[in-house]
């Protein structure tokens, strides 16, 4: 059977670009394989009118988990510039590493990471983090799956125009799921990461996605972004957002 479909996308607002903290839980692969998987995408656009426009983005995901599933090691990289003749509108790149063991075949895990980035649209000139902590897998089924987390967190960061340099300690803590329901998709992941030393000073971000099947022609998608920063740098928001609402049909039998 041929499936022709469409999808109607709106954006309110965009907030990848403004988030400090990347979400490593959607990053993950989850099933029981073992050995290495992963993938790398390169995409570059474009665009000659009265001026000249261009993008570039790699993403690259690559993960290794023991037979024995006692080691699991996860590598990410995601860049993305784009501009113009003289001008730039987004210059942004992360990397990260993060290794977890098992202990003692239980559902929980050790974790250490670590992570450095930049980020043109935060005045972030570089962040480089360091952690360590534990994860719990508090529900493994098949239709459904909740995750915690907590850890200890070094973070050093360089903040531009005003050459401002930080190193502080923060508690990084973290919350995911995902549920199935008949036809009905929900996953989650909440972050949130307080100063140790003032936990007045914190950051939250949050994702959210909702998916479902209407019919057997009609389906709709629904993403839900957000992150805070109480104490942003000078020149940044507070509190950015976005939602996407994409709907599909498909023809044919």
């Amino acid at each position: 059977m041929k499936r022709v479909y469409f999808s109607f996308w709106i954006l309110f607002q965009f907030v990848y670009s403004y988030s400090q903290i990347v979400n490593i839980e959607n990053k993950r692969i989850y099933d029981d394989s073992t050995g290495i998987n992963g993938s790398s995408d390169l995409t570059f656009n474009y665009i000659e009118n009265k001026n000249v426009f261009y993008s570039l983005k790699n993403t690259t995901r690559l993960q290794y988990k023991s037979k024995s599933k006692t080691h699991y090691f996860l590598l990410l990289s995601d860049l993305f510039y784009s501009g113009g003749k003289k001008i730039v509108f987004a210059n942004s790149g992360m990397l990260h590493f993060r290794y977890s063991f098992r202990i003692n075949k239980s559902t929980w895990k050790w974790e250490t990471f670590s992570q450095i980035q930049y980020n043109q649209l935060l005045n972030q000139k570089m962040r480089f983090l360091l952690g360590t902590g534990l994860r719990d897998k508090l529900i493994d089924k098949n239709k459904i799956k909740l995750f915690l987390g907590s850890s200890f967190m070094y973070e050093y960061e360089e903040i531009q125009p005003n050459n401002e340099f930080l190193n502080n300690y923060r508690w990084s803590n973290y919350f995911s799921w995902f549920i199935s329901v008949k036809n009905i998709q929900l996953t989650g992941t909440s972050y949130y990461q307080p100063l140790f030393e003032d936990f007045k000073d914190y950051r939250f971000s949050g994702q959210y996605v909702l998916s479902t099947q209407l019919s057997k022609k009609w389906r709709i998608k629904a993403e839900y972004n957000v992150f805070s920063d109480s104490r942003p740098p000078t020149g940044v928001k507070k509190v950015v957002s976005s939602l996407l609402i994409g709907f599909g049909i498909d023809f044919g039998k």
